[in-house]
């Protein structure tokens, strides 16, 4: 696999792994409300800042 070292590579990326990704995703919903990634902080101030910088995620 090619390294990606800009933007573009990571679109195409994405592009091309586009099913393996989806996959392999798990939607928040389905996690327990116990699990550790969910308890963590972090995740709700990387989202607040995205918004306010960005105006959306």
């Amino acid at each position: 696999m090619k390294e990606i070292e800009t933007i573009q590579d990571f679109k195409q990326f994405l592009n091309t792994n586009r099913d393996k990704l989806r996959a392999h995703a798990i939607k928040v919903e389905e996690l327990p409300p116990e699990d550790e990634w969910i308890q963590e902080d972090e995740w709700d101030e990387i989202y607040k800042r995205e918004v306010v910088q960005h105006g959306k995620v």
